[in-house]
């Protein structure tokens, strides 16, 4: 055994474990990687605590009541395991299947204003991309919506579907409801709130959409018309699949969008027995006190966005032109 050998047992023989483990430390802290790690978990500390205090905290807290019966001032009061879960889902045997309809009739919701929204939003934006005169008027005019909140809106709609308003009133007479207004009738309430969506989200949509169409290279568009490609090829085989990374985006927004619609329900839909699920958030938290309850249905509502979010990302992503 030389020197150096015998110099590092002897070290190692009277180090204590707890003196090996500070040495450990402090290589480890006195790596590039690590001080970088301290110096980025530092500058994002703020934004950490925020995120912490208003996002986790209360999604993990929100778990804990959706287990437990709670008291009127919010706390848990007994365990009561899944049962609020299986009554949402109407699993519970009581026969009472209102949650389950409520969350069908979000469905239906969205398939009416998704399709709606992105369709009317392209057609728009085509219409804004033609090099007419005073075209940036029409494009203030279609992007005027986005200024306008949702409860003005709602406001706005509540107006237009009045039995007083002359329009209504012929509509009316003229799909044959046989009511005086229309969202008094279970046929043309939910289409009609749709329609408020669909005009409130069109701002937005078309900035998107026209935005995602202007990215889009000419030369494209001029080498297909060389070709004797025709306007409706140049839209089929170059605009759409161009845009598809922006149609992929606007269809998973306007469906979380639509899914957690409520203040056009709250506006529109208050006093129907039957609505989207979460109204019936809502009012199992604020009418009926039921905190666990209402907790239990918003996991219900996370749940259902994410696996619907995911399944649309696997379907769709793969028809996604990416440049």
């Amino acid at each position: 055994m030389n020197i150096d050998e015998s110099i590092r047992t002897t070290m190692s023989l009277t180090h204590t474990p707890s003196e090996g483990r500070y040495e450990a430390l402090k290589v480890w802290l006195a790596r590039p990687r690590t001080r970088d790690l301290g110096r980025a978990l530092l500058y994002s500390s703020p934004a950490l605590l925020i995120f912490i205090l208003f996002t986790y905290w209360p999604f993990f807290h929100a778990i804990y009541l959706s287990l437990n019966v709670t008291n009127n001032q919010g706390d848990a009061a007994r365990f009561n395991g899944i049962d609020y879960y299986l009554r949402i889902l109407a699993l519970d045997g009581s026969g009472r299947t209102e949650y389950v309809e409520s969350i069908f009739l979000s469905f239906q919701f969205a398939l009416m204003v998704v399709p709606a929204a992105i369709v009317v939003a392209l057609g728009l934006a085509l219409l804004a991309t033609l090099r007419v005169r005073y075209i940036e008027v029409f494009r203030t005019i279609f992007t005027s919506s986005i200024a306008i909140s949702l409860a003005s809106s709602g406001v706005i709609w509540a107006l237009i579907y009045s039995p007083s308003t002359k329009a209504t009133t012929w509509l009316v007479e003229l799909l044959q409801i046989g009511t005086p207004s229309l969202l008094n009738s279970d046929s043309t309430a939910l289409p009609a709130v749709a329609l408020m969506t669909v005009w409130s989200g069109i701002g937005f949509n078309f900035i998107i959409t026209l935005a995602g169409i202007q990215a889009i290279p000419q030369d494209l568009y001029e080498s297909a018309a060389i070709d004797g490609a025709s306007g409706w090829q140049g839209f089929r085989f170059i605009t759409l699949p161009m845009l598809s990374p922006i149609l992929l985006f606007l269809v998973v927004i306007n469906t979380i969008g639509s899914l957690q619609a409520f203040t056009q329900f709250q506006l529109l839909f208050m006093d129907r027995a039957q609505t989207v699920f979460v109204h019936q958030i809502y009012r199992a938290f604020w009418n009926d006190n039921r905190y666990g309850l209402a907790a239990a249905m918003s996991l219900v509502l996370f749940a259902i966005l994410l696996i619907l979010t995911i399944i649309q990302y696997r379907v769709f992503d793969r028809k996604v032109h990416y440049q």
